[in-house]
């Protein structure tokens, strides 16, 4: 599970709904679709390939009915799309567009920027997407260019990464053309080729710039939502090669339809994002400051490292080694905020020193150089990793736990530098937050800038199983569960918890996950701690900030009963308590249920199936149960019965996996007549 899935945590039926946001007390939402602008107009192509960015495609569906899979299905969804937003725009909720995202494609040389005609097309353009797709109820767009990659680092040729020493010392021209280098995923495994993020230039700005100039001028709205990274400071940069990022200030000014123009001051909302994953060497080029050290006090509840037994054994993370091996992992612990892992890191007190981002004998995951046709380990991989499972269970006395060996973690806000957090030790509270805002008030004014937080569904626990190899746990949702043919509103990613792994039951290899838990970044969404840095900043600068905005808008919405209580609700609600943002929903404020009430079981699928020329036991249990992987269980006497599987051969399934209805005489199946 990474940040890019975070919106799929609930599945495709239980995404936001108008009557959610309609009880929730939010003033503004935009549409994240992994929109590349790399022409001023035909930018709304649902399904287009990211070819020269990292390769990933603008999303098919939206949020409240929008379905573009094909013409028929897109036709189809408009009047409900548009009716759908016309009651949150007559709730005076503004909507925009969001321009890109993460990995999507910036402009960044000197040869991609645009004339005035460009942008005056952009602007013709926009109207019609508007219009057309969006039924007149589009407010304007959200910009958040922030970084990309080739996208043959995504599918094989090398991997996207960063590397202070090779990447951090490159200008954001050299990191445009692209800078590569070699490196093993493992000590001794093959090396792979790596390629740093590109950055925004000089050039990404003055598309930028041009966009929000033209499209202020017809009457629109234009937010930006810039990296930690990319906004912090006022003070000049004067590394010889430009290495101190912070683009919004330093590109933004630029020359459009005729004039000199100002990004910061056309824009009509800034959304700090104080929640970045990366700190793009600026750690490393302002060392041995404190810009970077780990002092901070963080919430009881919001560690810096996370604690496994603290969360029942359910903290989970993702690794990736070469593009096409990956899987999911166990610690006892996991440094989640500001505190990295690895070697020579920063210390809390401004020291270096290498970190173990395990215990010793939690490193015996190695992962393979390679996967069969099926998607499965080789043998002996298998055969090393079910060992020393084992071998850990039975020396440890507890659940299996492991690191991926050699793997570090960088970095993640809250940093003093670019997202601080709200106190630190022996220091006045937000006293490194109104440093940052104090500085960059001279560029911008401060009463449009609003913090961003995470507020992703740390809570949710899924069901995760593993099947050969004992160290590969996946979701137990097969992969066609959110594949089409599947409707959309059928999705489903992630099936809940049902039986999570104690020593006992450790060999049955299934264990629940809280996937989100180790990816929540930035400083803690805390009503009281936000009511108290807006204080500080009026008493210290005389200023008002705008507000604060999340991503996603998931963790915090407003649930009547029989669903789910978001996790970051009861702050919202908190905070709306000084904000009095209004709503016009008939539950305003409703929290749903408890999400870890006690639920009675759902039904086992169970019966008898007669067995059709073609079929493999597989497949049955596939589409009977639909999860394939564990025909051995859901068919009844599977290992057996399977071996010489034959047309008219009567089965019974039990799709619990537990064989609790494989009991007793076999029923014929009911017969279908058509």
């Amino acid at each position: 599970m990474t940040q890019g899935e975070a919106e799929s945590i609930y599945n495709a039926a239980g995404q936001p709904t108008v009557d959610d946001v309609l009880n929730t007390a939010v003033n503004h939402i935009s549409f994240i679709a992994n929109v590349n602008v790399n022409q001023s107009t035909n930018w709304w192509a649902p399904g287009e390939n990211n070819t020269k960015g990292c390769g990933q495609l603008q999303t098919f569906e939206l949020p409240f009915g929008y379905n573009a899979r094909n013409k028929s299905t897109e036709a189809a969804s408009l009047p409900t799309f548009h009716s759908n937003l016309k009651r949150l725009h007559d709730a005076d909720l503004t909507i925009t567009l969001t321009l890109g995202s993460w990995c999507t494609q910036l402009p960044v040389f000197p040869e991609q920027e645009w004339k005035d005609s460009d942008f005056n097309n952009f602007v013709t353009y926009f109207k019609q997407v508007r219009e057309v797709i969006f039924g007149g109820y589009l407010d304007g767009i959200d910009f958040d260019w922030e970084g990309y990659c080739d996208a043959g680092c995504l599918k094989g040729t090398c991997v996207c990464a960063w590397d202070d020493k090779i990447c951090g010392t490159k200008s954001p021209t050299e990191l445009a053309k692209g800078v590569f280098w070699q490196a093993s995923p493992v000590e001794g495994q093959p090396p792979m080729k790596h390629q740093c993020w590109i950055m925004p230039t000089s050039s990404t700005f003055q598309v930028m710039s041009g966009i929000t100039h033209a499209m202020k001028q017809a009457g629109f709205v234009v937010t930006l939502v810039p990296m930690s990274t990319s906004m912090y400071t006022s003070e000049e940069d004067k590394t010889p090669a430009q290495i101190m990022r912070n683009e919004y200030v330093k590109y933004r000014e630029q020359t459009s339809l005729g004039q000199q123009v100002d990004l910061l001051d056309l824009a009509d909302g800034i959304l700090l994002q104080w929640y970045s994953g990366f700190d793009a060497a600026l750690c490393e080029a302002t060392y041995p400051s404190k810009s970077c050290t780990c002092d901070n006090i963080p919430a009881d509840d919001y560690p810096n490292v996370l604690e496994s037994d603290k969360y029942g054994g359910l903290l989970v993370s993702a690794w990736q080694t070469y593009w096409n091996i990956s899987g999911n992992f166990f610690p006892s612990s996991f440094p989640i905020r500001c505190q990295a892992c690895g070697k020579n890191v920063i210390m809390p007190d401004g020291s270096r020193a290498d970190v173990p981002c395990a215990p010793a004998d939690e490193e015996w995951f190695v992962p393979s150089t390679k996967r069969m046709t099926d998607g499965a380990n080789p043998k002996d991989v298998v055969g090393d990793h079910n060992m020393k499972l084992d071998a850990y269970v039975a020396k440890n006395k507890s659940i299996p736990k492991w690191w991926v060996k050699d793997q570090t973690i960088n970095s993640k806000c809250p940093r003093g530098i670019d997202c601080p957090d709200f106190r630190y030790k022996g220091e006045e509270p937000y006293s490194r937050q109104i440093n940052l805002l104090q500085s960059i008030a001279k560029v911008v004014d401060l009463s449009k800038v609003a913090i961003g937080f995470e507020t992703l569904g740390i809570d949710v626990q899924v069901q995760m199983q593993s099947w050969e190899d004992h160290a590969l746990p996946w979701t137990t949702s097969p992969i066609k569960a959110h594949k089409p043919p599947t409707p959309y509103d059928n999705y489903t990613y992630y099936k809940p918890c049902t039986q999570n792994m104690t020593l006992e039951n450790y060999k049955e290899n299934k264990r629940c996950a809280m996937p989100l838990l180790s990816q929540q970044w930035g400083p803690k969404f805390d009503a009281d701690e936000i009511l108290g840095l807006e204080k500080a900043v009026q008493s210290k600068l005389g200023k008002e900030l705008a507000g604060v905005g999340f991503f996603t808008l998931d963790g915090v919405l407003s649930q009547k009963k029989g669903h789910a209580r978001r996790y970051w609700h009861g702050e919202l609600q908190k905070l709306n308590e000084t904000y009095k943002v209004p709503c016009s929903g008939d539950c305003c404020g409703c929290a749903g249920d408890d999400p870890f009430k006690p639920t009675p079981p759902p039904p086992v699928v169970h019966g008898s199936y007669t067995v059709k020329s073609g079929d493999t036991c597989y497949n049955i249990a596939d589409s009977l149960c639909q999860d394939g992987s564990n025909w051995q269980e859901d068919i009844c006497n599977g290992a057996n019965v399977c071996n010489n599987l034959q047309a008219g051969q009567v089965l019974k399934y039990d799709c619990s996996g537990k064989g609790a209805y494989c009991s007793g005489p076999t029923e014929s199946p009911p017969q279908i007549i058509v």
